[in-house]
């Protein structure tokens, strides 16, 4: 008889506890699925955004005009249009700084683009876009042109579709085409060189300098990017 009570007490508390630690999981199921969804939702494409030159390196000259200022003023404006568009976005600099404390001259350029190349290795990115400006003494030259690693497929179809954007705000005959650069060949993420004009053109010069075309250059550089990734 004892044991016959003792089976029905024990039985009871079992359906109890299964009771109790359902209604449990079913208020935390919610939370549970939350938290799934939020280390999903954190999976992002990482992509950094290089502004090219800065601090002693001022990149190519037009009198008072410097390129690493264009640089960093587009290289800003796509920064924050890449993170409405769901991008985890890294700057190399967000002011006119020197990457390295670098003595040498001869050597700082050197320096500096490993230092980029670098952070893209750390930050494990997918993505690197090196934002600059050209020159030449032929001041006849205009137009953005877009630059890939020869061996990269990836970074063809990226620097492609870039281009095509870049072509709907500054209109040129220029393509996308393979490059021998520095970042190009020392980066193991898909890379792209963005030259945006020629600050040696008077028409290329004035545009870069105007915010309305910045954002512009920004806008085709995000749609580039969005199309193929």
């Amino acid at each position: 008889m004892l044991i016959f009570i003792c089976k029905r007490k024990i039985k009871y508390i079992l359906i109890l506890t299964i009771f109790i630690v359902g209604g449990f999981l079913t208020q935390m199921g919610p939370l549970y699925y939350q938290q799934i969804k939020t280390v999903t939702a954190s999976g992002k494409i990482i992509i950094v955004i290089d502004a090219g030159h800065g601090g002693r390196d001022p990149g190519a000259v037009a009198g008072d005009v410097y390129e690493k200022n264009i640089n960093l003023d587009i290289a800003k404006r796509l920064e924050k249009l890449l993170k409405q568009k769901g991008y985890r976005v890294i700057m190399t600099r967000t002011k006119d700084v020197n990457l390295v404390n670098w003595k040498d001259n001869g050597s700082y350029q050197r320096a500096s683009l490993w230092q980029r190349a670098q952070l893209s290795k750390e930050k494990n990115a997918k993505l690197l876009i090196s934002i600059h400006c050209n020159s030449d003494r032929n001041k006849v030259f205009y137009g953005p042109q877009t630059f890939y690693h020869p061996q990269s497929n990836s970074g063809k179809r990226l620097a492609q579709s870039i281009q095509e954007e870049l072509i709907q705000v500054r209109d040129t005959r220029r393509q996308a085409i393979p490059g021998d650069y520095y970042l190009l060949n020392n980066t193991s993420c898909i890379t792209v060189i963005v030259e945006l004009g020629y600050l040696s053109n008077v028409k290329d010069r004035s545009m870069l300098c105007l915010p309305d075309y910045q954002q512009k250059f920004a806008q085709a550089i995000t749609r580039g990017i969005s199309k193929v990734n």
